[in-house]
């Protein structure tokens, strides 16, 4: 049986109304992962993960050289998988998605996400989300103006991160109008 690194979700229901790039309806995902001698079977964890871990993990897994300036802000997944740790004791992991995409009527958005917090930005507007996800998975009670510290905290990460990892940011819309956003009313 192979591992599984997920967040525990046995109804989506909870995520379903935000289906949308930075919600956890569009991210919260399992990662199966088999390959006998190189990862523990049965292995089941909760730690929240990001497809960009996978490149630094099969490198580690396949004994190559793991070189930092190809991977600025992910980790390899070995220790999970092997079973030596059961955290990867990161201090967050960043979404970044400055393009437009016929399907998808958010537009432009970033988050950051702080073990159990999750700040959203979108990029149009500007407006910034918080949500606590252990206590409300489907991002329903946004917490930003009544967490006024931990907004300002976890902006100025996710823009630091910005900055370092040198993140392209987009170019708006010319024809956008906020009276025509659905995320305004």
């Amino acid at each position: 049986m192979p591992a599984l690194l997920c967040q525990r979700l046995t109804n989506n229901e909870a995520v379903l109304r935000h289906f949308q790039w930075v919600y956890e309806g569009d991210i919260r995902v399992p990662l199966i992962v088999k390959l006998p001698g190189k990862v523990r079977a049965e292995l089941i964890l909760e730690e929240p993960v990001i497809s960009t871990d996978l490149y630094p993990t099969i490198l580690e897994l396949s004994g190559l050289p793991l070189r930092p300036e190809q991977h600025v802000d992910d980790v390899s997944l070995e220790p999970l998988l092997s079973g030596t740790r059961t955290s990867l004791e990161r201090k967050a992991i960043y979404f970044h998605y400055p393009h437009y995409h016929h399907i998808n009527t958010m537009g432009p958005a970033g988050a950051v996400r702080m073990v159990d917090y999750k700040l959203v930005e979108v990029f149009e507007n500007g407006k910034v989300e918080l949500y606590n996800l252990r206590d409300d998975l489907g991002e329903i009670h946004d917490l930003a103006a009544s967490m006024p510290e931990l907004t300002a905290k976890s902006i100025k990460m996710l823009y630091d991160w910005r900055d370092d990892s040198g993140a392209v940011m987009t170019t708006k819309d010319p024809d956008y109008k906020a009276e025509n956003d659905w995320r305004n009313h």
